[in-house]
Formats: C-alpha cells, structure tokens, sequence
C-alpha cells in the first residue's frame, strides 16, 4: 500500500498519503523525492501548523504505518537542517521557508 510497489514517479500518489486524517492537511507539495532510495518529503500542515513530513517506501508497508501509510513530521527545530541538506531551486526554497514561518499557506505552494 505504501511500500515498494508505490509509484514515486507521479508526485499525485506521494500527496495522497493524508493519515491521519485528524491532524494532517495538504499534503501541499514534494519538497523533494529520491527514487532509488524509496524517501520523500513533504511540506504539510500537522495540527494546523507548517511543517515538513517523511515517509520511507519500503518493504511491503513502507514506514511509517499504522493501519494506513503515514508521515513522519519532522520537529520545526530540525526544518532548516533538513531543507539545507537537499539540492533545492533558491525560488521554491524560499517559498518553502515563507510557509514554514507562517507567512504563506500551504496552497501557495
């Protein structure tokens, strides 16, 4: 469902992945993906609050699962680590660092 057969190829499949329910929105946009390795992150709304989710498609469920695929939110203390270790256009991370602090929604992404 959420493991090695999912198709990273199509951004619209990774943004699917919305559990739980209650405390995901969006999610908006692919902050970056690595096929080979089976990883993407995410920018989302946890609890109603910009932040940045992950989420390994491994193995039969990938990870992390409950019953449904879900994310990992990545603490706000660790964003700018996180973003700063990936190869994005200045542009979109610039957007990226405008809706972390508040300043943008999400759907502006």
């Amino acid at each position: 469902m959420g493991g090695k057969s999912f198709d990273l190829n199509d951004d619209l499949n990774i943004l699917s992945i919305k559990s739980p329910k209650r405390f995901v929105g969006g999610p908006y946009t692919v902050v970056y993906k690595h096929i080979v390795e089976r990883w993407a992150i995410v920018a989302l709304d946890w609890d109603s609050k910009p932040r940045l989710g992950i989420r390994w498609f491994w193995d039969n469920s990938g990870n992390p699962f409950s019953r449904q695929p879900t994310w990992l939110v990545i603490p706000p203390t660790l964003s700018n680590s996180t973003l700063n270790g990936l190869p994005l256009d200045y542009t979109f991370r610039d957007k990226l660092d405008q809706y972390l602090a508040g300043k943008i929604s999400g759907n502006e992404l």
